[in-house]
């Protein structure tokens, strides 16, 4: 038996999934609520083939207690992405989101004194977590930009999730793009009625100003981020594709966000969007996509070519992922490359990967045997690609020394993405990902229990910084959140009645000075 939490009470209970006609269902046994269940899939085939093809096994035991407020996720699981909210005034109201000023009801834009006790506790964290900003809408904290300078100045790598309209301003655009951030812009299609029915707004137009900005100032690293919803823009994939094309140099990742039933209930009238949903819709646009679990992409010994997967994905069914390759006009799937399935291709090196890491764990971390297996390693992780790839299409012409040049690269202990980009025809390389933000309904233990993502808060009672798995946080976000905001007003009054009762002090001990002396 598993456990998930009622969408009634929202206390954590055993739970099942469930299969019909097809579709994936969580359903759940509360003994005061009796039963509830939401839809996870509208592909069972395809949910059941990502567990298979990761060679997952349920646990035998429960995997934690969902008990997310007197939980500390970092106890268990080390993260790699340490997520915040910065704020929760937004400059727009979408109708399909709550995490909002008059949704939660209360204002919550805590000050720098927070964001640095966060930094503090992770600095020092090995390896060193990516820090990742959300909203609201971060930008409009009035002192965002000191925020992320506080973030860079302890070390950390920057991801900002941006609904982007603050970008049109350009002055806030270049500085925010000097300080080495990544931008994850939120861009739902090329049509103005998609953000009529999803925003609320027509804000396609400053959005594109806001998109040219960063392209002019130089942004460190930008990734796509869009909201899909069949019905609403699945058909606009074709012009988002061409759009995000014609940026191929400065969009390293175009990510998806399946619409979940997050909303208030009667608010909006659309379909609910399905990891798989999205898939689908590629799968028809780019014939030759295959998505993978992301949790397939994580090594151990081989990270050190591949690097280390810094998002969730430790479960199958959480987030997917496959690659797109320009040839200069068009994508093409990685497929065209490969002499077998992408997912075959995976399992094979992770398979690679787990014999390595066992005969790893017996080895010193220097001398000569361990010189002799990082060698052994490179050849058997080089036997594996050739027998897979096509090189000749990714190297080229003189396809020998092409090949000889991007083998040197690897024993100097360059990345192996890094290579392609230099040394083949894998100029501009696009990785479609889907990141399904999951409601409270679809959320299941043993998805929460190893992610790597995690958000961050103080513990205001305690002081101490603690940690929430990354979907898990909307289970206690409002509660968190507002119980910090309390605290950080109270405190300003304290300070702010304290300097009043001080310089009323020193008007009087001034005034009695004066009297003194005759003045």
């Amino acid at each position: 038996m598993k456990l998930g939490f009622c969408e009634k009470c929202g206390r954590p209970t055993d739970a099942a999934y469930e299969i019909r006609n097809n579709n994936v269902y969580f359903a759940k046994f509360c003994r005061d609520c009796g039963r509830t269940a939401s839809l996870v899939s509208k592909d069972a085939r395809k949910w059941r083939w990502k567990r298979d093809i990761s060679g997952y096994r349920e646990p035998v035991v429960t995997g934690c207690s969902l008990n997310c407020a007197s939980c500390d996720h970092q106890a268990h699981t080390k993260p790699y992405t340490v997520a915040m909210d910065v704020t929760n005034l937004c400059n727009q109201r979408c109708p399909i989101c709550l995490a909002y000023v008059e949704s939660m009801g209360f204002t919550f834009k805590p000050p720098i004194e927070y964001f640095d006790k966060i930094f503090r506790h992770f600095q020092d964290a090995e390896p060193k977590p990516n820090m990742c900003f959300f909203g609201g809408e971060p930008t409009v904290h009035e002192d965002f930009l000191e925020i992320v300078r506080l973030a860079r100045s302890y070390g950390f790598q920057v991801q900002l999730f941006t609904n982007g309209i603050k970008l049109a301003d350009r002055n806030f655009c270049r500085e925010l793009c000097s300080l080495g951030v990544q931008v994850n812009f939120g861009l739902d299609g090329t049509r103005t009625e998609i953000y009529r029915t999803l925003r609320g707004d027509n804000s396609l137009a400053v959005k594109r100003r806001a998109f040219d900005n960063v392209i002019e100032f130089g942004v460190n690293k930008l990734a796509v981020i869009t909201t899909l919803a069949v019905g609403v823009n699945d058909d606009n994939m074709v012009e988002m594709m061409e759009f995000v094309h014609g940026y191929k140099e400065h969009v390293s990742v175009w990510a998806f966000v399946p619409l979940t039933p997050c909303w208030e209930q009667g608010s909006v009238e659309l379909e609910p969007t399905t990891t798989e949903c999205v898939e689908n819709v590629f799968e028809r646009l780019v014939p030759g996509v295959e998505f993978v679990p992301t949790g397939m992409m994580k090594f151990e010994v081989l990270s050190r070519f591949f690097g280390r997967q810094t998002l969730g994905g430790s479960h199958p069914n959480c987030e997917s992922a496959t690659l797109l390759v320009s040839d200069g006009s068009n994508y093409r799937p990685i497929s065209h490359y490969l002499k077998t399935s992408l997912s075959d291709l995976l399992v094979s090196l992770r398979g690679l990967d787990s014999k390595l890491t066992k005969k790893q764990a017996a080895l010193p971390e220097h001398g000569l045997r361990r010189k002799i297996f990082d060698l052994s390693v490179l050849s058997r992780m080089v036997l594996v690609l050739a027998r897979a790839l096509h090189l000749s299409n990714i190297f080229g012409k003189p396809l020998f020394l092409n090949g000889m040049l991007a083998l040197l690269d690897l024993l100097r202990g360059r990345k192996i993405d890094r290579i392609l980009k230099e040394r083949s025809s894998f100029k501009h390389v696009l990785t479609l990902m889907t990141i399904p933000y999951e409601d409270t309904g679809g959320l299941e233990d043993a998805r929460l229990h190893d992610c790597p993502a995690v958000f961050a808060y103080e513990d205001v009672d305690t002081g101490r910084i603690k940690t929430a798995a990354f979907c898990s946080w909307q289970s206690v976000k409002d509660v968190v959140c507002r119980k910090i905001q309390s605290h950080y007003d109270a405190k300003s009054t304290d300070k702010r009645i304290a300097r009043m009762e001080s310089e009323a002090t020193f008007r009087a001990a001034t005034e009695q000075s004066r009297s003194r002396w005759g003045e």
